[in-house]
């Protein structure tokens, strides 16, 4: 499927009398592949899933591991969504893990034209480094190999060689728009944060403070706003200890909305 005048690897996963569509956004280096255990358990509980490779991520077009603005992700998710309501007149949700529950959020507060968003794991604050605010920082060392994060994610090391199509360096200019920009973009736009959201998190998460979820619980104005904490799990709860709870969880929440 071509999203502004780009090829992007799409997989449509259909079922029989859906409830309604979901579409899942994966993390930093992965691609939609990561998140097929996850589709299967939405499709086995009546929803028509949505994945796709991000810009720039596994068989999508776009520089590897690169991106002039985060702007350009979050605009793609929209045409995206355009596209399945033209398609279909089911409610639509979207789940979005680290790099993507950053692009969903950043989604929620531009657009908003869904029923509903699960973020799982993304920052909400520019990470605690002053020099990181500053561009010229960015430029002082290379494109740094995503490896380093391996024993962070999750208790079974799931990022060398899982799939064939994850990223394996991310640009400096790529991190400074997720780390600093997009944060900054959301805290400003808050106020625009009025649809369903349910915040995946947990305790011992080694690379994005659950305390993120906890800011982004207390200041969405949503009225229909949900807030799970996890005791065990790394930063990938969908591919850790308690994936199974994380899976279920999804599923109540989606159950008692669509």
């Amino acid at each position: 499927m071509f999203i502004n005048k780009n090829f992007f690897y799409i997989n449509f996963k259909n079922v029989p009398n859906p409830k309604a569509n979901v579409i899942i956004t994966h993390g930093l280096g992965e691609s939609s592949q990561d998140y097929l255990p996850l589709a299967d358990f939405l499709c086995q509980a009546g929803y028509n899933v949505i994945l796709y490779d991000v810009r720039g991520h596994g068989k999508s077009d776009g520089p590897r591991g690169d991106v002039k603005s985060f702007h350009v992700l979050v605009d793609d998710l929209a045409v995206l969504v355009k596209e399945i309501k033209k398609k279909s007149s089911l409610k639509i949700f979207l789940i979005g893990h680290s790099m993507g529950g950053i692009i969903t959020n950043a989604y929620m507060v531009k657009y908003g034209e869904v029923n509903g968003s699960i973020i799982s794991s993304a920052p909400a604050h520019v990470l605690n480094n002053k020099h990181l605010k500053y561009p010229f920082y960015w430029f002082n060392f290379k494109p740094r190999k995503l490896n380093f994060l391996s024993n962070k994610i999750a208790h079974t090391p799931i990022y060398e060689g899982y799939f064939p199509y994850h990223l394996e360096y991310v640009t400096p200019r790529l991190m400074r728009n997720l780390l600093v920009l997009s944060p900054q973009y959301l805290q400003k736009r808050l106020s625009f944060y009025v649809g369903s959201v349910l915040f995946l998190y947990s305790i011992q998460d080694k690379i994005i403070s659950f305390k993120n979820g906890s800011f982004l619980f207390e200041k969405v104005p949503s009225k229909d706003k949900k807030l799970i904490l996890y005791q065990e799990s790394y930063h990938n709860l969908f591919h850790d200890i308690e994936a199974q709870k994380a899976f279920e969880d999804t599923v109540l929440w989606l159950d008692q909305r669509y």
